[in-house]
């Protein structure tokens, strides 16, 4: 994709989050009441599939051996993560933040924790605000721990059971492709409309 290609997708997309803010009153969107989902899993699950999955992607993708910048979105990454509200922290779970040397404009955020950014998206990023609110987003389904609420879900039905199926639900937006290229990749498709609107509104809070 084009560079001229990216700044009219971000343009498009600025234009309709704005309005979709102005539509909405900032009192209700505030006050919108976001809750965990039915979840079989315990927080602890969430850390040990996110460690298999986060081995698994730096096996299959190359890490930018760039200090500076590894430096700079782990500070921006935990003051995300500090801004997360109470009711959504874990103390089971360890956020780290590591940047893949691709040219993809991706992110993606594992259970518990692990987080990965594309050197792409950081470089398309006009601001360092639109770099966090993705990143925000991301790291909203990890917190409200949507990637085992989804398997809970799914293995209900017996789709895409066991530890893969479970590592499957990592797969969401941008990074769907990406992430189907690992074992893990070859079960789910996306999180629920519902998941990523609660992803958004969490994220905006937190970013």
């Amino acid at each position: 994709m084009s560079r001229a290609s990216i700044k009219g997708i971000s343009k498009c997309f600025a234009c309709l989050l704005a309005a979709a803010i102005v539509a909405m009153p900032l009192a209700a969107f505030a006050q919108t009441k976001i809750v965990y989902h039915s979840n079989k899993f315990k927080p602890g699950d969430d850390v040990k599939l996110g460690r298999q999955a986060a081995a698994e992607a730096e096996q299959q993708f190359p890490l930018l051996r760039d200090s500076e910048v590894t430096t700079y979105v782990e500070k921006v990454g935990q003051r995300l993560v500090a801004s997360i509200p109470a009711e959504f922290q874990h103390s089971e779970f360890r956020y780290y933040f590591k940047v893949i040397n691709a040219s993809d404009i991706n992110a993606f955020a594992l259970p518990g924790g692990p987080m990965y950014v594309d050197r792409g998206m950081i470089e398309a990023a006009r601001t360092e605000g639109e770099m966090a609110g993705v990143m925000a987003h991301e790291l909203s389904h990890v917190a409200l721990r949507h990637g085992t609420a989804q398997a809970t879900k799914a293995q209900k039905y017996a789709v895409g059971a066991g530890i893969a199926g479970i590592l499957g639900t990592i797969l969401a937006g941008p990074a769907a492709g990406q992430l189907a290229q690992l074992p893990i990749g070859a079960y789910f498709l996306k999180y629920s409309r519902e998941y990523e609107t609660e992803a958004d509104l969490l994220g905006a809070r937190s970013g």
